[in-house]
């Protein structure tokens, strides 16, 4: 059975360029290592596809819809439902001492901002800098293999794969506890030290809010961040500083004597 829109479903997919089939994006990691394109912050496995948002390129998403559960298949994305066409009017010309001004060094294939865009540096001569603003996989039609692994409906795991593609991939499920109370419709997530630690963690708590309201209701009327830290392990952790401070101390004190 297809999917609709507002469905929750995690996807395994591997993104080739067609004409040299080299891999831009996969879920999985052992081809990602392969193709050297591999990531420590990613986090690989299956993904969390909202059917509907957007996060995907159109034609990887519809090829998601077209999908049950278990089932794979392989597509041929063309430009137009990729990274569009490319546009001769995204390549310009810009003075070679505006980026010396700015202190940047320009080489052919540096990606740079400028005004708040990225763009790549096509060539460099004496007085000038060929850039380009097209996306690079513009004009490029891709091929994709995608598996529609499994179709979310309980709660307290949209919760959490909501949560899970939001964190760094050092953060597992061991350190996200979600509780749901279908008659209040209320959800409690507890958060440990490690996933505390989170750069920018309070403004990852207020977009999955976000998203909650807009995906789950009416399932969810309520919901709590509970952060537990433990005494026990902030005593032990600052037990073993203070015996590594004191081997360091010890060793150097050895070092000097010798």
């Amino acid at each position: 059975m297809a999917f609709k829109e507002g469905d929750f479903v995690l996807v395994e997919y591997t993104v080739k360029i067609k004409e040299t089939q080299e891999i831009v994006d996969t879920t999985n990691e052992e081809e990602a290592r392969k193709a050297g394109i591999y990531d420590a912050k990613e986090r690989y496995g299956p993904r969390l596809v909202i059917v509907g948002e957007g996060r995907l390129i159109a034609g990887l998403e519809e090829a998601i819809t077209q999908l049950s559960v278990g089932e794979e298949k392989s597509v041929t994305i063309p430009p137009e439902k990729a990274f569009g066409k490319r546009d001769p009017n995204k390549i310009k010309i810009i003075p070679r001492s505006q980026f010396i001004k700015s202190g940047v060094a320009p080489e052919p294939g540096k990606v740079v901002e400028i005004n708040g865009q990225l763009a790549v540096i096509r060539s460099v001569t004496s007085g000038r800098v060929i850039v380009d603003f097209n996306h690079p996989l513009a004009g490029k039609t891709l091929e994709a293999r995608v598996k529609a692994v499994k179709k979310l409906e309980d709660v307290r795991e949209k919760v959490l794969y909501l949560l899970l593609r939001r964190l760094p991939a050092l953060i597992s499920e061991n350190d996200v506890k979600v509780e749901y109370t279908p008659e209040d419709k209320y959800v409690k997530v507890n958060l440990n030290e490690k996933a505390l630690l989170v750069q920018d963690m309070q403004n990852i708590k207020r977009i999955v809010v976000s998203e909650i309201g807009k995906y789950m209701r009416p399932d969810v009327d309520k919901i709590d961040f509970i952060e537990k830290i433990s005494l026990a392990v902030k005593q032990q952790e600052e037990k073993e500083k203070k015996e590594e401070a004191k081997t360091v101390s010890e060793k150097q004190s050895t070092s000097q004597e010798a």
